[in-house]
């Protein structure tokens, strides 16, 4: 079953664990995990909330769910990544950068790999429970929220060539959130490279550049629809001043209202 099946369908139970002894009583012989990691984690695990996940041997973030929390032995399950490149690779020992994006911040936290489980209908990764959880401004360029009165019409060429048409949520000159109508998690995945994303503004202004693809998620309120997180890759310097000078003047705007 797929890490979509999973989190769009029925909740998956958790097949009874096995790790490796001396992962084992590593998780055992650890301090008790800190109430409000323990509160996040459950939190996040009861939202289904997609979180980022990245060995630090390898390359591109990926995607997954946190699937049980256990106090008593001090670790935690995620499910399977998303895209699956990496299966095989990540190992018991390994160190996790895991991260997700909330509320205008980044949590992000470093864990170790007890043990993946592949043998079993379900294959996943039991991690320990770090000591903390770091929270951070996500956003480095001022960013702003696109409403109704002012839409910005945007597409996007994905790596296969299918042609998407949608709109901006928000902008900075560092990148863009877009909306699309339906589920369009086939053939998008966090670190794609997108040929083309283009935003047609208010009055002729037009930007085209190339994209890589940092989140998705596919949302089923207040409409299905997905929404897409993309960071500009070879934007022209005078387009950038071009955004960065719109947000100021919107911002003013909101400001004088």
């Amino acid at each position: 079953m797929t890490l979509w099946q999973k989190m769009f369908g029925k909740k998956p139970e958790i097949e009874a664990r096995s790790m490796p002894g001396f992962f084992k009583e590593m998780a055992q012989d650890a301090s008790q995990p800190h109430p409000e990691v323990l509160r996040q984690l459950r939190l996040w695990q009861k939202q289904r909330q997609l979180i980022e996940v990245k060995s630090v041997r390898q390359g591109d973030y990926q995607q997954s769910l946190i699937l049980s929390v256990d106090a008593s032995s001090g670790s935690f399950d995620i499910d399977e990544l998303f895209p699956s490149q990496y299966h095989g690779q990540i190992r018991a020992g390994d160190a996790l950068h895991i991260r997700l994006h909330q509320g205008g911040q980044v949590q992000e936290m470093e864990c170790q790999v007890l043990c993946y489980h592949h043998h079993t209908a379900m294959p996943y990764y039991s991690l320990q429970i770090p000591d903390r959880i770091d929270s951070g401004q996500r956003r480095k360029q001022p960013r702003i929220v696109i409403d109704e009165d002012f839409p910005i019409a945007a597409s996007l060429q994905t790596p296969v060539g299918q042609k998407l048409f949608g709109s901006v949520e928000n902008l900075s000159s560092g990148g863009v959130r877009l909306r699309f109508a339906g589920n369009q998690l086939k053939d998008l995945y966090p670190g794609a490279v997108l040929p083309m994303c283009d935003l047609a503004f208010p009055g002729g202004f037009n930007i085209r550049c190339r994209a890589k693809l940092k989140g998705i998620q596919f949302l089923r309120q207040p409409r299905r629809h997905t929404s897409i997180s993309l960071s500009f890759l070879d934007l022209a310097s005078a387009q950038r001043q071009q955004i960065e000078g719109l947000i100021e003047a919107i911002g003013q705007r909101c400001e004088a209202a």
